[in-house]
């Protein structure tokens, strides 16, 4: 196992995440598209249907690749003492519920964390060794959100795949070193896609989060500069990657919850292009569109080269 101090070590260099491949001018740019149709996937869809521009310029769409893509799936999970008993082993359920649903090609670890960030196990197939790690979580301790987010988005697979960051808390960060905007700022470079899973009830409002640069590692965008309060963290890091945000509200709806993330991850479309003229370097925004067809499109806002 490896506490926060380790694995900050580990992923400090911007070097290590998710899916660079756009940092070679010759490689592909990977988008991972979720469309709907109010709350349901819309299936069926081809390269030909889809519209993308890169910094307002259109690119050819080279392939699209749906269900025939393995998936890393890795598990961020809360284990602080505010989960201590049920909610806790309804945690664990819906996490072993996941990884039941993967197929031999799919891979996944698990991170936990309360005020340390613990690697439990790293990529694996092996689905009793996944679960073993998820039975011997403990609840103990404070909230490292920010710190654990951080260090799930930066624990890239070595084995090509869709990369899905699982981050699941039961409150607002109480103990991360890192202020929030680093982690915004990795999740807008990386290609993985963020799935954030809450237990927040109707009664409760969702405090926002302070963008605090006093602290951690500096802010390499300043998209968020002025701006001293978000809507919530989980749910910012969520669109910001181009994911999603569920209230679970009841811990024990946690399982239905997490079933239905990969149910609809696999549905998600991966589109890859080559950019054309457009910029070497800078903050490269992405707008994908469907051709004279109706749904929602959800997808990462752009990369850094």
């Amino acid at each position: 196992m490896k506490t926060l101090t380790t694995l900050i070590a580990i992923v400090a260099g911007t070097a290590t995440l998710w899916g660079q491949t756009f940092r070679v001018a010759v490689e592909a740019v990977r988008v991972d598209v979720l469309v709907t149709d109010g709350n349901q996937p819309v299936a069926g869809l081809t390269a030909t249907d889809f519209e993308l521009l890169d910094s307002g310029v259109p690119q050819h769409i080279d392939s699209l690749g749906v269900e025939d893509v393995p998936l890393s799936v890795l598990f961020v999970l809360d284990t602080s003492y505010s989960m201590h008993g049920a909610p806790l082993q309804h945690l664990k359920e819906a996490a072993s519920a996941v990884i039941d649903l993967l197929s031999v090609q799919d891979r996944a670890a698990v991170l936990t964390f309360s005020e340390f960030v613990t690697l439990r196990a790293g990529w694996t197939r092996d689905h009793a060794v996944l679960k073993r790690a998820i039975a011997t979580a403990q609840a103990l301790g404070a909230t490292s959100l920010h710190d654990a987010s951080y260090a799930g988005l930066t624990m890239r697979d070595a084995v090509p795949a869709r990369p899905l960051v699982l981050v699941f808390s039961d409150g607002n960060d109480t103990s991360s070193w890192l202020p929030g905007q680093s982690v915004l700022d990795v999740a807008g470079r990386s290609e993985a896609v963020v799935y954030g899973v809450g237990l927040v009830t109707k009664k409760e409002a969702r405090p926002g989060f302070r963008l605090d640069f006093s602290s951690g590692l500096p802010p390499t965008r300043a998209r968020f500069a002025g701006t001293a309060l978000l809507d919530g963290f989980l749910p910012t890091l969520a669109a910001e990657s181009g994911g999603k945000y569920l209230d679970a509200e009841r811990s024990e709806k946690l399982r239905d919850t997490f079933v239905r993330i990969v149910q609809e991850f696999r549905s998600r479309y991966l589109l890859s292009y080559r950019a054309q003229s457009v910029s070497a370097t800078g903050w490269h925004p992405i707008q994908v569109k469907l051709k004279n067809k109706g749904g929602k499109i959800t997808a990462r806002r752009g990369y850094l080269r």
